[in-house]
């Protein structure tokens, strides 16, 4: 029953990662997410795929302190993404079970570095190229089938943006509202 109840965690996440790359607004995609990841996370505490979990978390954290990163100064700091990576790194290294520990950890890492540029285009390739697969990997490994699906629907959600924004369009100031 839990691993029911977890998946159907995954599959409310993935209702919520269709809306958010529809978003015409990084501000309003990195909220979304946010509320995505609860039930993301949710998900892996259930499956007790506690890596996921605590990467999760860490997207929270980054999402909203994205979400400020205009009205507080210290936050375009040059070294702020990488500092926000290494409570991944030292969870990694503490806990670490073997290569399937790597997954969030690259998701983590690629996420903050792709999200943090506030750049369209290159917060949808960081998420087709190496987000989504890496959680796909981790998620299928972990039983996570909703976050299966989650992925899946991502990179369809990222390429259907990018058709309908357009390539150039994902240039557009809006978006870094």
């Amino acid at each position: 029953m839990r691993f029911i109840i977890a998946n159907g965690f995954g599959i409310l996440s993935t209702l919520c990662f269709i809306i958010s790359f529809q978003v015409k607004s990084n501000k309003g995609l990195y909220i979304i997410q946010c509320i995505a990841n609860v039930f993301y996370g949710t998900q892996f505490y259930l499956l007790r795929a506690y890596g996921g979990l605590f990467n999760m978390g860490m997207q929270i954290f980054r999402n909203l302190l994205l979400c400020k990163i205009d009205d507080w100064k210290w936050l375009q700091w040059k070294g702020m993404a990488p500092v926000l990576c290494l409570p991944s790194l030292v969870y990694m290294i503490f806990t670490w079970n073997g290569l399937l520990d790597l997954l969030p950890f690259i998701a983590m890492v690629a996420g903050t570095f792709g999200y943090w540029t506030n750049n369209a285009k290159i917060l949808r390739l960081s998420e087709l190229v190496c987000i989504a697969p890496a959680w796909m990997i981790y998620d299928f490994v972990s039983k996570a089938y909703g976050g299966v699906l989650n992925e899946l629907v991502i990179l369809g959600s990222v390429v259907f943006s990018i058709i309908r924004f357009g390539w150039k369009g994902l240039d557009d100031p809006s978006f870094k509202k």
